[in-house]
């Protein structure tokens, strides 16, 4: 069975925040059965943020559930 997964790097602009802590990579935690749907969950996550600081990219990617 085919699942999406969607990878997410969130970032912050502040130059309090020390380099090695700037960004962070997430697993989002839920699968899809689609790539269309996993592509409009991370628009609607990147449209939710709110604070102009905070940047985000992500991209999703494909697994063959009964060889995980």
């Amino acid at each position: 069975m085919m699942k999406y997964f969607m990878l997410i790097w969130l970032c912050i602009n502040d130059p309090t925040v020390t380099l090695d802590n700037t960004c962070i990579q997430e697993q989002f935690g839920m699968t899809f059965s689609s790539l269309e749907e996993c592509r409009m969950a991370s628009t609607h996550l990147y449209n939710s943020i709110k604070n102009p600081d905070l940047y985000m990219t992500s991209f999703c990617s494909s697994k063959n559930l009964t060889t995980i």
